[in-house]
């Protein structure tokens, strides 16, 4: 009996099952850190509520203290005036909100990169 696939049909189809698995392998990770980390207070599905923070749904490259719907403190308007939630001011953010919006409510700190990373790699992913 003669095979249905040949041997570099097979080759390809391993080599673009393998390089698809480990991207969902890489967004996972920052999903699992999100979920674990993040989701107590912000939602990230397009039209889910407000949490305690607010729906990051499609955040990369929005400006900064503007959702119709949140109600963002003094604190973080004063702090963050002018600025776009790119993966540098994200990267800020997570690290020490304090340090960018003194007297903010977010309390959450991150030091490790690798997790900062992850997480913003995640949200970039998310639309």
């Amino acid at each position: 009996m003669r095979a249905a696939w040949s041997t570099p049909a097979m080759l390809a189809a391993a080599l673009i099952f393998g390089a698809a698995a480990s991207a969902a392998q890489a967004q996972s990770a920052g999903e699992k850190l999100f979920k674990q980390q993040c989701a107590a207070c912000h939602a990230v599905a397009k039209d889910a509520p407000m949490g305690m923070g607010p729906n990051l749904a499609g955040i990369v490259g929005k400006d900064a203290g503007i959702m119709e719907g949140y109600r963002y403190s003094a604190e973080f308007k004063k702090g963050l005036e002018g600025q776009k939630w790119t993966p540098d001011v994200l990267d800020a953010w997570l690290a020490d909100p304090q340090n960018l919006a003194p007297g903010t409510y977010m309390m959450y700190k991150q030091n490790d990169a690798a997790v900062r990373n992850s997480i913003i790699e995640y949200l970039q992913s998310v639309k």
